[in-house]
C-alpha cells in the first residue's frame, strides 16, 4: 500500500523533531506505514478501521464495553485486515464520510470521545496537526474542549467526496465546510489545489498556505546511464481505476504496435482484483505478458531497486494528483517522469523540468509521450538528470519543514 500522504506527514514529523520540538503520532484507522527504520512517537490506534465500520453499520456496537471494542484496534489484527481488498471508494462509504465528519454528532461519537479524553489527558499541545480535511470532525471538539490552534492538511479529498452519492454529497461537502471554522490555517501541496480547496472549503485563499511535499532525493540517487534495454516504463501506486494503470497497458500496446521495443514494471497493492486480472488478460491475449514484471508491495529499499530498474517512469492517474509523491521520487532517482496534464503535474513539473505531459485519459497521446523519450536517449537522460536536481531543490524534506514551519509560526505567533 503506497501511501503519499503517510509519506508526508513522517518526513515531516522526522524534520521537526530534528529541530527540537515535541512530536506526538496519533494514527486513525490503521498501523502507519512510513518509509525508514527509525521509530516515531505512536500512540495506540484510534477510531480502527474494523470498529469504524462497525460503529456505523451495527448500531448495538456502540453500546459495548469500551475493552471489546478496544481489542479490535489491535495493530496485528487491522494489518492482517488490510491485506484484504478493502472498499475505500466514496460510493460505498457515503454515510461513514458524513458521520466521520460530524465527529461528536454522528455515529462514532464513542471512538471520538476516547480519542478527546486522550487528548485531553495530555500536556496541552501548542498546535493539533490534522491530516487531511476529512478528519475535521475532530477539529469543533478540540477547540471547545481545549482551545489549541488547529492547521490541516489537503490530500485531494474534494474529488473523493465529490464522487460520493447524494445525499451524501451535499452533506459532507455542509459537514466540511462547518468544521473549517474551526481551523486557523489549511496546508496544500500546491498553489493551484490552495485556491481550488479554498473555495470548495468555503474559505478566505488567505487561510490555505502552499507546503510542497518533501523528497529525501539523495535516498534515491542513482547513475541515470545505467538505464536498463529494452526500454522499462515504471508504475508504482495502488491498483484501482482512478490510478489508470490501463491506460498505461493501452499505450504499451500501442507502442508495439509501432514496432516498439519496450517493458512495463509496475508495483503496488491491487486493491481492485477483477480490474488487475482484466489487465493481465489483455497482455496475454495480445502475446506481451512476458514484456511486465510485477512486483506487488514494495519495501523501502525494495522501492529503490524498482525505480533504478526503470528508465521512465508513469503515473497515469484519472483524478487529478495532489501530491504525486511517487512520481518526485521517480524524478529524484533520475528518471524522467510521464504524468497528465492535470492536477499537480504542470505545477511540478514547472519548477523541476523532469518530465514530459499527456492529455489525460488519453492512450494515444500517452504513447506518444514515451516514443518520443524513447527516439532521444541523450534527451532523456538530460531530463532525468533535470529531475533529480529539481527535487532536490524544490521538494527537499528541510523547504517542506521550513515552510509548514512558518505557516506554524502565523498561527501561534512568537511560541515557536
Amino acid at each position: 500500500m503506497y501511501c503519499g500522504a503517510c509519506a508526508r506527514d513522517t518526513m515531516l514529523a522526522r524534520g521537526l523533531m530534528a529541530r527540537g520540538h515535541d512530536v506526538q503520532i496519533i494514527p486513525l484507522y490503521t498501523p502507519l506505514r512510513f518509509d525508514g527504520s527509525e521509530p516515531l512517537p505512536t500512540s495506540r490506534i484510534f477510531l480502527g478501521g474494523v470498529n469504524a465500520y462497525l460503529e456505523q453499520y451495527v448500531p448495538v456496537w456502540r453500546y459495548l464495553p469500551r475493552s471489546i471494542r478496544r481489542a479490535l484496534d489491535h495493530p496485528r489484527l487491522l494489518e492482517w485486515v488490510s491485506r484484504f481488498a478493502v472498499s475505500t471508494r466514496a460510493g460505498d462509504l457515503g454515510p461513514m464520510i458524513v458521520s466521520v465528519l460530524r465527529g461528536m454528532g454522528g455515529n462514532h461519537a464513542g471512538v471520538f470521545g476516547e480519542l478527546m479524553d486522550y487528548l485531553h489527558a495530555m500536556a496541552r499541545p501548542d498546535l493539533v496537526s490534522i491530516t487531511n480535511s476529512l478528519l475535521t470532525g475532530v477539529a469543533p471538539e478540540i477547540k471547545r474542549r481545549m482551545g489549541t490552534p488547529i492547521v490541516c492538511g489537503l490530500q485531494g479529498e474534494d474529488t473523493f467526496v465529490n464522487s460520493a452519492p447524494e445525499p451524501f454529497r451535499s452533506q459532507a461537502i455542509e459537514q466540511m465546510r462547518k468544521n473549517a471554522q474551526a481551523v486557523d490555517m489549511f496546508l496544500s501541496p500546491g498553489e493551484a489545489y490552495a485556491a481550488t480547496m479554498a473555495d470548495f472549503l468555503g474559505v478566505p485563499r488567505e487561510r490555505v498556505r502552499v507546503t510542497r511535499v518533501g523528497v529525501d532525493a539523495q535516498a534515491f540517487r542513482a547513475d541515470a546511464r545505467t538505464r536498463p534495454f529494452p526500454f522499462t516504463v515504471g508504475f508504482l501506486s495502488v491498483i484501482t481505476p482512478l490510478k489508470g494503470l490501463d491506460i498505461l497497458v493501452d499505450a504499451l500496446l500501442r507502442l508495439h504496435q509501432r514496432g516498439r521495443e519496450l517493458e512495463l514494471a509496475i508495483a503496488g497493492k491491487v486493491l481492485d482484483r477483477s480490474y488487475w486480472l482484466s489487465l493481465v488478460r489483455r497482455l496475454d491475449d495480445a502475446g506481451l505478458a512476458d514484456r511486465m514484471r510485477y512486483a506487488g508491495e514494495v519495501t523501502f529499499a525494495q522501492k529503490v531497486r524498482f525505480l533504478h530498474g526503470c528508465s521512465a517512469f508513469c503515473m497515469p492517474s484519472r483524478q487529478p494528483e495532489t501530491r504525486a509523491v511517487a512520481a518526485l521520487e521517480a524524478q529524484a532517482a533520475g528518471l524522467p517522469v510521464v504524468v497528465p496534464n492535470a492536477g499537480i503535474f504542470p505545477e511540478m513539473l514547472a519548477l523541476t523540468q523532469g518530465g514530459v505531459l499527456f492529455e489525460p485519459g488519453n492512450s494515444e497521446s500517452l504513447a506518444d509521450a514515451i516514443e518520443r523519450l524513447m527516439e532521444d536517449p541523450e534527451a532523456t537522460l538530460r531530463i532525468g538528470e533535470a529531475a533529480a536536481a529539481g527535487v532536490s531543490l524544490h521538494f527537499r524534506p528541510e523547504r517542506l519543514t521550513e515552510e509548514t514551519l512558518e505557516a506554524i509560526r502565523d498561527v501561534l505567533g512568537s511560541r515557536v
